[in-house]
C-alpha cells in the first residue's frame, strides 16, 4: 500500500511526458490565397485574379533574428498554398510571407505578409493555421476598377 502513492505519481509522470511530447513530430499547415491587387484597393474585389505559380514562404526565428526554419511552395491554380510545417515552434516568432509572382502583377505590397503562431499551447486545437489573402500589385491598374470600387460604395460622401 506505500506504493501506491508512488505508483500513481508515476502514471502522473509519464502522462504529463507524453501530452508535452504528442505534438513534437506533428506538423501544422499554414494555408492561405494570393492575388493581384489590381485596383490598387487594398483587399480582394470581383475582378482580382488568383495568381497561379506565386512562391510564398514560412520563417521561424528565434529572438536573435537567427533563421531556425524555412520553407517555400509554390501556389496552385487557384492561388491557393499550403505548406507543412513540422514540430512546435512557440518560442519562435513566424511568418509567412510572398517571394515572388510569375506574373506581370508583381510588385510587393503591405498586404504580403502575416504572422502564424505555430504552437498548441494557445488554445487552437486544429493543425491549419490560416493567413493573408497576401497580394501582389501590377504597374496598371484594370480598366473596370473605378465602376468595381464604385459598387463598394467607398467613397461616396452622400450617405
Amino acid at each position: 500500500m506505500a506504493n501506491l502513492p508512488a505508483f500513481c505519481g508515476l502514471i502522473a509522470l509519464f502522462a504529463l511526458l507524453g501530452v508535452a511530447n504528442a505534438h513534437a513530430g506533428h506538423n501544422f499547415y499554414i494555408t492561405g490565397k494570393v492575388y493581384c491587387d489590381n485596383c490598387a484597393a487594398g483587399y480582394p474585389t470581383r475582378i482580382s485574379p488568383a495568381i497561379s505559380g506565386a512562391t510564398v514562404a514560412v520563417e521561424c526565428k528565434d529572438r536573435a533574428g537567427k533563421r531556425l526554419f524555412y520553407n517555400e511552395q509554390r501556389t496552385d491554380n487557384d492561388g491557393l498554398f499550403n505548406i507543412a510545417v513540422q514540430g512546435e515552434h512557440e518560442h519562435e516568432a513566424c511568418e509567412a510571407f510572398t517571394v515572388s509572382s510569375p506574373t506581370s502583377c508583381n510588385l510587393q505590397t503591405e498586404s504580403n505578409r502575416g504572422p502564424v503562431y505555430l504552437t498548441h499551447n494557445n488554445g487552437i486545437i486544429s493543425d491549419e493555421r490560416k493567413t493573408g489573402p497576401f497580394a501582389f500589385r501590377s504597374t496598371t491598374n484594370h480598366p473596370a476598377c473605378q465602376a468595381v470600387l464604385a459598387e463598394y460604395n467607398i467613397y461616396n460622401d452622400s450617405d
